[in-house]
């Protein structure tokens, strides 16, 4: 029997999280179906070859957080013409029929991508019938003005046929940060965090602190500090695993602000679950799927929100209050404190609590059930 077929689109902005956690729902997906993947955003270097898979990587439009405008990362094209590109690349990618669509994130976010979004559905209905439309998104979302959740609310109800949230209702429920959450719960399916599979063999661990900055290139606070901590911790090891959107000159100062033989900096680290599971204690930027992979690893951790919204700050306050992880305010980057915050976790038993971390798995099984007629 020929497998089902079904797009899949994703686009990024500042790190490659969500890009992530497709990948990781696509690993399951492709059990039973194929999987045509449109994304766009950074290039997160993953590897992109999997039987059955067609991937398609969009023009880049990034966005420019001072001025909420797009941008051209290579400064080459106007805004319009990149619009057109992609939508041209896009019509030329899609292998129809599509038994289903999944959607990253949209419409609780990506909003300012709406057209694309919707010139793809109105394609694909049009050549395939009306498939049923999947949406994954975070658990925890940077909260909005109540008219914009209502035109979130319509958007799920016109187009949605279920929304996977990632993310374990005994840790965090959807509602605490989407307030109408109530007005389309009958299209809300929990799925659970959305996790690196556990390792089969776990390494010895190092007196190593592994130090992250995360796929962007925000928290070099957080890094300078470590530095600083790491003179006034000798016995251990400091890994800064700079963000893929650092740039050698930024690279370089940091190199030059190092006064301990116990510091090593390093670009984008390839290798890094396997090193955090290696290292003692954890310091990140606590994005959401660094967080999955530090309780993968049951690696202490400590994490410092992105400021740039509250979104990661809220996440890291649930975690920390079910004692699966260290907060990390402003006031504890001063180097003193920083070591003091280390030297905590070190002390503190790692906690047997569990949390639900197979959403990968369960979102494609709900998502071939739906597809069979079963659900």
């Amino acid at each position: 029997m020929k497998k089902k077929r079904i797009l899949y689109y994703c686009q990024s902005l500042v790190g490659v999280g969500h890009l992530t956690c497709s990948l990781r729902i696509i690993d399951e997906l492709l059990q039973h179906c194929e999987v045509d993947l449109v994304h766009g955003g950074l290039d997160a270097g993953a590897p992109m070859q999997r039987p059955g898979l067609r991937s398609l990587r969009l023009p880049t439009l990034l966005h420019d957080e001072e001025t909420g405008d797009f941008f051209d990362p290579e400064a080459r094209r106007g805004i319009d013409e990149i619009w057109a590109e992609r939508a041209l690349a896009i019509a030329g990618f899609l292998r129809m029929p599509y038994q289903a669509i999944v959607v990253e994130f949209y419409p609780f976010g990506r909003r300012r991508f709406k057209h694309e979004i919707m010139a793809m559905f109105g394609a694909v209905r049009d050549r395939s019938g009306p498939v049923p439309i999947f949406t994954s998104v975070r658990e925890v979302l940077v909260q909005r003005a109540l008219q914009n959740e209502r035109r979130m609310v319509d958007s799920v109800r016109k187009h949605i046929h279920t929304v996977f949230v990632r993310g374990d209702p005994e840790i965090v429920r959807f509602e605490e940060t989407f307030t109408l959450a109530h007005e389309i719960a009958d299209r809300i399916c929990y799925t659970g965090y959305i996790s690196p599979p556990p390792p089969p063999t776990r390494p010895l661990r190092k007196k190593q602190v592994l130090v992250s900055q995360g796929g962007g290139n925000v928290g070099q606070e957080l890094l300078r500090s470590a530095i600083g901590a790491a003179a006034l911790l000798p016995e251990y090891a400091f890994v800064l695993a700079t963000g893929s959107r650092t740039t050698p000159p930024e690279i370089e100062a940091l190199r030059q602000s190092v006064r301990s033989e116990n510091v090593e900096i390093t670009p984008f680290l390839h290798d890094f679950p396997y090193r955090l599971m290696e290292s003692a204690v954890s310091i990140s930027m606590g994005g959401d799927n660094t967080l999955l992979d530090v309780l993968t690893a049951r690696t202490p951790a400590l994490a410092y929100p992105y400021q740039g919204n509250s979104e990661q700050g809220f996440r890291i306050r649930k975690f920390a209050e079910k004692g699966l992880l260290h907060e990390l305010r402003g006031e504890d980057l001063v180097p003193e404190r920083l070591k003091e915050k280390i030297e905590s976790a070190l002390r503190t038993p790692y906690p047997e609590r569990t949390i639900a971390v197979d959403g990968a798995r369960a979102t494609s099984d709900r998502i071939a059930a739906v597809l069979a007629g079963s659900a």
